[in-house]
């Protein structure tokens, strides 16, 4: 938890060389005779008024820092004040001016330090409650109650070692203790309410961490922020001459949220302070048991729409300087855009901004040296941080972090303890004199790769809701106002936007919805219904062809076309770059080497495609909804590519599997119109090389869109194909696309997650494909099918055999009177055994037997392990009755009796299986002749056996329903 401060601590800070201030600080030297406890409160109120009666006066001309820590201060005295207070008011049994101090109190007090239990060791050591960003007025309230109750039990405690106690009764000591432990609590805190509000009526923080303080709500540009600010600023107005670079960060307000090249000729784009609408964001503290990068964490934490005035708070709180605000969200939720306003929002004098894109320093530099970085690349000037610190002039530092899962993503670097390294940073810098706000941003999704701090106050960034989509569009429309009038374009509804919900929820994404319906409204203009693939198709084809147009002015219609797929395609290959990887981004030498391997050839290239395939950034970098995460080491530029939306990664996917798997049918067909030459063996290289190394089910929106994709096909030779293409996978010997190796992988791993991406697309085209179709030269399919999925479970990869068992399920049926099955997509339906389990023929005797367990122990695998040791004990006493009762019947038959473990045995079988009936007859027969011997014996471990049902079914206790005589009855 992050540290506050103590009493004693405050005292110090306020510069109260008296009598106490030495007793709390422990230097009071010599003995303090007749020191009270009234002499102590009557100190602490004093001290407490001088503190806070001219507390206005004392914190006016201070630095932002000094300002905070003497307000900190100064609520730490008024807390312990008002317990005094309320003491003094306290109804009790004995007179307070008899609350002497003994000896041993005296002697603590003396300087010798308070003893352990003692009050004033209470009073020392128990740090106040403190004003802090993550936790309302309310919440502050009960914590200063409970800090009350810690108080009264310590001053309980000391009145206890008085000699007042020894004068006093048990119903006396009765009262006073209830008085001291339950009553002064809850007057100490109506007396700390008290002084609050007449504090925070003239210090502006404390109006502002009470939430008192007048506000006008501005839900766009963080204006507010800045107004609150200048409000609680700790100089009387702003500098004569800001700092460089509060001045540059100010500038980028007013620039374009975009960069003009990514929009159509003639539309001016919003500024960023126009368009940027405050989001919602949820708010934790990093504890024990946090894991920020989980919804269920997150989902603890009530969504809050007030970030400016959280923000307004924790810059203007202790708790800044100590640890630092790590702001997570989603790529696109406007992180990066969230530090570029806030930059440009602090006030000049009481705060100093500090921008630093991670991405554009040395990744492997020290957080000194990363700043130093970007103050140099933001003024041009070669500052120490040092030099920097004293150019503020007393204003406090906010030192903004920006992009640290690029840090981590671009260089590959395990830099789990960045964020360790800031408090560290922030530590020594306070300690020094040149205390600093740091914040830094990161994907949620790799906050589980970084150790946080405990204590770090963590925020994510919400989606969009549906009041903040219509804000941003009307800015995005009032930019826009004349180009549209000049185009004859309608402006943008929500309601348009709202239909496409994920992508609206994002502003980045929400951009590239605004810029694709200014193409001609081409958003508005869609069919009603528009499936996902069909606006995925739409929004990436028009991007590609603006793409096109732009570099190649003048192209053909048909060359035009061309081009198009052939960014579409580049595009594809990054998405299975990733895909193939298991990640969502790929780094640029990895995606250089699979460009080179799977679109060598240099004829299809086009003017777009000037420079060559292997520098990836310049063939997929200018479409702005990839993101590209950059960092420097060594003196070079390391960069990694990533959708802004995963699903356009995904979309990418299906579809270039669709175009392979059509192209193939479409050859096939060529050639099978010629009569001098039989069916060709089909070329599956390209198919083999993009399907080898993931399951496509490892990511469902890959199946919904090919589900939407691929029922465009010819689906009869498309089932066809994909089913031969099973049948020859473990025989293929095609060395196409060698060079493409996205992980290593042996040919059996490989042959594993083709034929289970191969079952995959054969069932989604035949929407539920049958056995029979899928093994088309067995007459029993369901024999064949354990050999495919043996395959699968010993070569997938947990998670990838775990996703084909959740989104696929297998329909055991009987057809035309054999068995068989189906294989089907159910998507996020639970798996449903349709069908049951087979039970095995007649003559391969019951099922599961022993030699079952001792299959699933020779395979050591620890799913079959939890079966085994569920089953196994039903098996044996199936197996020990078939060994001793069916195969020994004529030991039976001469009467031999049975020993009561054999017994035990046949009472198991009995009640956990189900035999068939000529050995039920047969299992009867040998327990009558066991009963004749022993008829009690067998009795009791039968009812024992079947949990007592037996004894309440039978006659008189016996499970054969025998008589007194202990003959059985037929």
């Amino acid at each position: 938890m992050r540290k506050g401060i103590s009493y004693a601590d405050a005292v110090k800070l306020l510069g109260q060389e008296n009598q106490l201030a030495k007793v709390l600080a422990g230097t009071l030297a010599g003995a303090v005779p007749g020191v009270s406890l009234l002499d102590v409160k009557d100190e602490a109120k004093r001290l407490a008024g001088e503190a806070t009666g001219k507390l206005h006066d004392r914190v006016t001309g201070l630095n932002r820092y000094d300002r905070t820590a003497r307000l900190e201060a100064a609520h730490a005295v008024l807390v312990v004040a008002a317990f005094f207070e309320a003491l003094g008011q306290l109804s009790l049994p004995f007179d307070a001016k008899d609350l002497r101090l003994d000896r041993d109190e005296q002697a603590a007090l003396a300087g010798s330090g308070a003893e352990r239990g003692s009050f004033v060791h209470t009073l020392m050591t128990i740090e106040p409650p403190g004003l802090r960003a993550a936790q309302s007025y309310a919440v502050m309230l009960d914590s200063i109650t409970a800090y009350y109750r810690k108080l009264a039990a310590g001053l309980t405690r000391f009145v206890a070692g008085l000699a007042i106690r020894d004068r006093l009764d048990t119903t006396a000591w009765g009262r006073a203790k209830t008085a001291i432990e339950e009553e002064l609590p809850e007057a100490a805190r109506r007396r700390y309410e008290e002084l609050h509000r007449r504090l925070a009526l003239d210090v502006p923080e404390f109006a502002l961490w009470q939430d008192m303080i007048s506000r006008q709500r501005v839900d766009t540009g963080l204006a507010e922020l800045e107004a609150l600010l200048t409000r609680v600023a700790a100089h009387a107005g702003a500098p004569d001459h800001p700092h460089t670079l509060s001045l540059a960060h100010r500038a980028a307000l007013n620039r374009p949220i975009a960069q003009s090249g990514e929009v159509p000729s003639g539309m001016r784009m919003p500024s960023l302070v126009d368009a940027y609408v405050n989001p919602d964001f949820r708010l934790a503290e990093y504890g024990e048991q946090a894991d920020p990068s989980a919804e269920w964490w997150w989902g603890q934490s009530e969504p809050s729409d007030d970030i400016t005035g959280f923000l307004a708070r924790y810059f203007t709180s202790p708790e800044a300087t100590r640890t630092p605000l790590v702001v997570l969200g989603q790529p696109g939720a406007g992180k990066s855009v969230l530090t570029k306003v806030l930059a440009g929002r602090l006030p000049d004098g009481d705060f100093l901004p500090i921008r630093v894109p991670l991405r554009e320093v040395p990744a492997d530099g020290t957080i000194q040296e990363q700043i130093e970085a970007a103050v140099r690349d933001a003024t041009g000037e070669h500052l120490s941080w040092p030099e920097l610190a004293r150019s503020a002039n007393g204003a406090l530092p906010v030192v903004m972090l920006d992009g640290l899962d690029e840090l981590l993503q671009a260089t590959g670097v395990h830099r789990s303890d960045y964020l360790s390294r800031v408090a560290e940073f922030q530590l020594r810098e306070a300690e020094l004199g040149r205390p600093a706000v740091v914040l830094v941003t990161t994907r949620t999704a790799v906050a589980d790769r970084m150790r946080f701090p405990l204590g770090c106050l963590t925020i994510r960034l919400e989606p969009f809701k549906e009041e903040q989509v219509r804000r941003w569009l009307a800015a995005w429309n009032i930019a826009n106002q004349e180009y549209f009038t000049a185009q004859g374009l309608k402006p943008l509804p929500p309601e348009t936007v709202m239909e496409h919900g994920e992508l609206a929820s994002q502003p980045l994404l929400l951009l590239m919805l605004a810029l694709y319906d200014a193409d001609a409204n081409a958003l508005q203009r869609g069919e009603a219904g528009l499936s996902q693939a069909e606006l995925y198709e739409r929004l990436l084809t028009r991007f590609a062809r603006r793409e096109v147009r732009k570099h190649q002015p003048g192209l053909p219609d048909a060359q035009t076309g061309q081009a198009v797929e052939t960014e579409l395609h580049t595009l594809a290959v990054a998405a299975f770059a990733m895909f193939n990887r298991g990640r969502q981004w790929v780094t640029t030498d990895d995606l250089n080497s699979d460009l080179a391997a799977l679109l060598p050839a240099p004829a299809a290239q086009t003017a777009s495609f000037q420079t060559p395939l292997s520098q990836a950034d310049k063939v997929i970098g200018k479409f702005f909804f990839v993101h590209q995460a950059s960092a420097e080491r060594d003196d070079g530029k390391l960069q990694t590519y990533e959708f802004l939306h995963a699903t356009f990664g995904e979309y990418l996917v299906a579809r270039m599997t669709r175009d392979v798997v059509r192209g193939m049918v479409a050859r096939e067909t060529v050639a099978a119109t010629d009569p001098f030459f039989g069916r060709p063996q089909p070329d599956d290289g390209l198919l083999y090389a993009l399907l080898s190394f993931s399951v496509l089910t490892e990511r469902q929106p890959i199946v919904d869109f090919l589900r939407d994709l691929l029922p465009a096909l010819d689906r009869e030779p498309t089932v066809d194909l994909l089913v031969r293409l099973l049948h020859a996978a473990e025989a293929r010997t095609d060395q196409s696309y060698p060079d493409y190796r996205p992980g290593r992988s042996t040919f059996i791993s490989r042959c594993a997650y083709y034929t289970a991406n191969l079952v995959i697309l054969a069932s989604l085209t035949a929407d539920g494909i049958e056995g029979s179709r899928l093994f088309p030269n067995n007459s029993y399919p369901i024999y064949s099918w354990p050999h495919l999925t043996i395959l699968w479970y010993a070569r997938l990869s947990g998670k990838s055999f775990e996703s084909l068992v959740r989104h696929f399920q297998v329909d055991r049926i009987f057809k035309n009177g054999n068995r068989t099955l189906i294989v089907r997509y159910t998507g996020e339906t639970a798996y449903q055994r349709v069908g049951g389990f087979e039970r095995g023929s007649e003559e391969d005797g019951p099922l599961p037997s022993i030699h079952t367990l001792n299959m699933a122990h020779f395979l050591c695998d620890w799913e079959l392990d939890g079966l085994a040791l569920t089953a196994e004990r039903p098996i044996m006493a199936q197996h020990l009755l078939h060994e001793r009762y069916i195969t020994s019947s004529t030991k039976l038959l001469l009467g031999h009796p049975l020993p009561p473990v054999d017994v035990r045995t046949v009472a198991e079988a009995w009640r956990l299986s189900e035999r068939p009936p000529h050995l039920v007859r047969q299992v009867v027969d040998g327990l009558r002749q066991a009963y004749r011997s022993d008829p009690e014996g067998v009795a009791e471990v039968f009812r024992e056996g079947d949990g007592g049902g037996t004894a309440r079914r039978g006659g008189g206790g016996r499970p054969f329903g025998g008589g007194g005589s202990g003959r059985v009855k037929d």
